[in-house]
């Protein structure tokens, strides 16, 4: 008998302790919000209110021949759908590891504080895999007449500004 309270009082415990680390606050990676209807692009973090919170480290390809408004719509879904409010756009390169529309992942564990911006760091290994630097700049984006003859590949972090 003794063994079952014991036990019974183990697993109350654990389920006290597993339910403890679960944090509004923080989501895990992945987490999604509920979509939103707009989100705005910015290509310079000082561009994010501080109320904003990072939940996504992304990785965006574009396939060849595609132009730069057609990605940026694409891209614009994905944050929409994910609930982002802002996206931060990055650097881009030639890609040589991926030819077809695609999102990859790359955290981070839990969203953060815009303020903790850490830098460009995530997924470095498989940048580093890629080839010249293609410019989609403030001037490229949703532009209906750039597209390039091969594919490219993009920095983006999905921000929620709203409370």
């Amino acid at each position: 008998m003794r063994n079952k309270q014991f036990m019974l009082s183990c697993m109350a415990v654990v389920v006290f302790l597993l339910s403890a680390c679960a944090s509004s606050d923080s989501g895990p990676a992945g987490s999604h919000y509920p979509p939103t209807d707009q989100v705005a692009p910015i290509f310079q973090i000082s561009q994010a209110p501080a109320s904003c919170r990072v939940f996504a480290h992304l990785f965006a390809t574009m396939p060849a021949n595609m132009t730069t408004s057609d990605f940026g719509a694409r891209i614009s879904e994905e944050a929409k759908s994910r609930g982002a409010d802002m996206m931060l756009i990055g650097h881009s390169r030639q890609c040589t590891t991926e030819s077809s529309l695609s999102f990859t992942d790359y955290g981070p564990d839990r969203e953060y504080p815009v303020a903790q911006w850490p830098g460009w760091s995530f997924g470095f290994k498989e940048w580093g895999k890629q080839g010249d630097w293609a410019s989609i700049g403030y001037n490229e984006w949703m532009n209906g007449d750039v597209h390039y003859d091969y594919p490219i590949v993009m920095q983006v972090v999905l921000l929620r500004c709203r409370e």
